[in-house]
């Protein structure tokens, strides 16, 4: 069960890594309630979930440094899912 969320190609780590990349809400639970890029509210239970007002997808930072860009190496940063950058 552990090797199912220690890889670092887990859904979940992948998760928790873009999380902990996101802004935190003064006066809110950081474990629940943060910020993207953009100023949107997101809400951890919601990752995926396109009919929530919170909901929120995984994408790759566009501000990374481009010779992270250059090796494909994402640096994963949570958007919420109405961005136009967000993807499909």
């Amino acid at each position: 069960m552990n090797r199912l969320f220690s890889g670092p190609f887990s859904t979940h780590s992948q998760r928790v890594a873009a999380w902990e990349r996101a802004e935190r809400i003064p006066g809110c639970d950081k474990a629940v309630w943060r910020c993207d890029a953009d100023g949107r509210v997101i809400r951890w239970d919601d990752y995926g979930d396109r009919f929530s007002q919170y909901g929120w997808l995984i994408h790759a930072d566009p501000k990374a440094h481009w010779l992270a860009k250059a090796l494909g190496v994402a640096t994963p940063a949570p958007l919420h899912w109405r961005s136009g950058r967000a993807a499909a």
